[in-house]
């Protein structure tokens, strides 16, 4: 469910977890708490070569130390499988510090891999019922000549903590969000080869002025595959892909005829819906994940658009 981001809809004694990076909307909800403090606060210092990144991060980290304790945590995305492993000592004795406390994540910028892993690894330590995820859009993507946000793919591979491999013994339904990331996806529907397909658009968009956007950055694709099935789901709201992925998978309470691979290539809040649906499943969905050979940072987001809570407790 989406509710337009107010601050003071926000727990007061809350332990906050958020990134920084060279997009400007890293800083959404820290600019605009209005009189709103965390407990405490977890920085997660992403590697980025653009120095907008650097900048983002000091001031993330200016602003919030002086209303709690600011902890900052590097992290690698490259080898994120053990870096996050590497972190969960320093993660589980900052949750244990805090109780029951609510904890409120920013998932703006946050890569889909690293807040998967957070949103399991949260949910394992029986955070899901008191926790608060907050998204601020773009205000615009700078795409120059309707380049993709990516180049190339460095890897194409089955994300840890969920589901083992597609079962070989059943044919494979492969479930897309697509987003602008053209290569990544195309590469990814090459390896896995499904016998079903199920590509799934942010519809309705961020901004109504980008509808078509991403069907053209994926044009490549759908123009190879012979049969698919096209849904949407608002590119905003994480309980529509839930129920999308819901109609296309099935019950998750029920076994599928089919082996599922879900590729989580849409938005962040796209993506907080296909983990609603997947911590339901009796009989998950691999989690597939292909990597970038490079981001296209110079023409990246810009600005800060609208900012929403996309989940909170019941």
């Amino acid at each position: 469910m989406k509710t337009a981001f107010e601050s003071s809809l926000l727990p007061s004694d809350a332990l906050l977890m958020l990134c920084a990076s060279h997009e400007e909307r890293c800083k959404g909800v820290v600019d605009h708490r209005d009189g709103w403090s965390p407990a405490s606060t977890v920085v997660f210092k992403y590697e980025d070569a653009n120095p907008l990144g650097e900048q983002h991060h000091s001031e993330i980290v200016g602003q919030l130390s002086g209303l709690c304790n600011v902890t900052e945590i590097p992290f690698r995305e490259k080898n994120v499988i053990y870096n996050f492993d590497g972190q969960q000592t320093e993660l589980q004795s900052i949750l244990a510090s805090h109780g029951d406390q609510p904890v409120v994540v920013d998932v703006s910028v946050l890569t889909k891999r690293h807040l998967l892993l957070l949103m399991r690894w949260l949910d394992d330590h029986e955070c899901w019922e008191r926790l608060w995820i907050v998204y601020s859009e773009p205000e615009e993507y700078e795409i120059d000549g309707q380049l993709p946000l990516s180049f190339g793919v460095s890897s194409v591979t089955q994300l840890p903590g969920f589901a083992a491999s597609p079962n070989p013994s059943r044919p494979l339904h492969a479930a897309m969000f697509l987003g602008y990331e053209g290569d990544r996806a195309f590469a990814t529907y090459e390896i896995l080869e499904p016998r079903k397909t199920t590509v799934i658009i942010p519809d309705p968009p961020f901004n109504e002025s980008w509808r078509g956007r991403t069907e053209h950055q994926n044009q490549n694709l759908l123009a190879s595959i012979d049969q698919y099935s096209l849904e949407a789901a608002d590119a905003i709201d994480p309980e529509s892909s839930a129920a999308v992925l819901h109609k296309v998978f099935g019950d998750p309470g029920a076994r599928s005829e089919f082996a599922r691979a879900l590729c989580p290539l849409g938005t962040k809040p796209q993506t907080i819906g296909a983990y609603i649906y997947l911590r339901q499943c009796l009989d998950p969905p691999s989690v597939i994940y292909s990597g970038a050979l490079r981001h296209n940072h110079n023409y990246y987001s810009s600005g800060v658009g609208r900012k929403w809570i996309i989940h909170h407790p019941k």
